[in-house]
């Protein structure tokens, strides 16, 4: 009997060990505290992994096991299991630039609000835009916001084409701001569909709250205000960014599941 338990101990463990084997977080020592704060989230990623095991395996052996290794994990690194149990809200660098690019923070900050995460910038040698969010609405924000940059830009490109084939035609020069104004315009009118689809289908990101209490120990300091769009560039602009599809990374039950909308 007793060489049967041990014969399935030693089968959870070598399952343990082969289903967590590509988590890449270092195991410092006690007394390294530095290194012991820097791997804190890569820990609580752990604790979370094995804890999605425990609960979805039926075998007794292995959950014995599962259980074991978080007990060890949280007195190593002083983690709670309410800790590893809640939603992870990261603050990460989205972007950065030396000088402001007003159409980009737009999209990224009307994005963010969209699902219910924080979009700032903070001031530095270079500026970083950072956005506040758990995983979900770090990725979801990601994906939003690199195909609305795609389509601006292919946009942008192509009205401008066409404003220098009016110009030959007419002897009028094109605007050298041409497509700045066209991205100003065409992100504030994104900004402003995205506002009022949020309010219209009344969407609420699951991890809302975690990203609430995030911000309530956090101060921010008052936005400046950014200059707006104007000339062709900004007419062109607006009629694109009001007839842009922004259900493409919208809608869908993957991307819902995503998202927790």
């Amino acid at each position: 009997m007793c060489h049967l338990y041990w014969w399935h101990t030693k089968r959870a463990l070598a399952l343990f060990s082969g289903r967590l084997r590509g988590w890449k977080g270092s195991v410092p020592s006690e007394s390294n505290s530095s290194l012991l704060v820097m791997d804190r989230q890569q820990v609580i990623a752990k604790i979370q992994s094995i804890l999605k095991l425990q609960n979805g395996t039926s075998f007794e052996g292995e959950a014995d096991v599962a259980a074991k290794m978080i007990d060890k994990l949280c007195k190593q690194y002083g983690v709670t299991i309410t800790e590893a149990t809640e939603t992870q809200v990261l603050d990460e660098s989205f972007a950065s630039f030396k000088r402001i690019n007003v159409a980009l923070s737009t999209l990224a900050n009307a994005i963010a609000t969209f699902y219910d995460a924080k979009a700032y910038l903070k001031n530095g040698d270079t500026k970083s835009l950072q956005i506040i969010g758990s995983e979900a609405q770090q990725i979801q924000v990601r994906l939003y916001y690199d195909y609305l940059v795609q389509v601006m830009e292919k946009e942008a490109e192509v009205a401008h084409q066409a404003e220098k084939i009016m110009s030959d035609l007419t002897g009028k020069s094109v605007s050298r701001s041409f497509k700045i104004n066209f991205r100003k315009a065409f992100a504030d009118k994104v900004a402003e569909r995205l506002r009022e689809m949020k309010l219209a289908e009344n969407r609420v990101h699951d991890d809302a709250d975690a990203v609430k209490n995030k911000l309530s120990q956090m101060r921010f300091g008052r936005a400046k205000k950014m200059n707006g769009a104007n000339g062709a560039g900004a007419y062109a602009g607006a009629g694109v960014g009001g007839s842009v599809s922004l259900n493409r990374q919208a809608s869908g039950s993957v991307a819902k599941q995503l998202c927790g909308v």
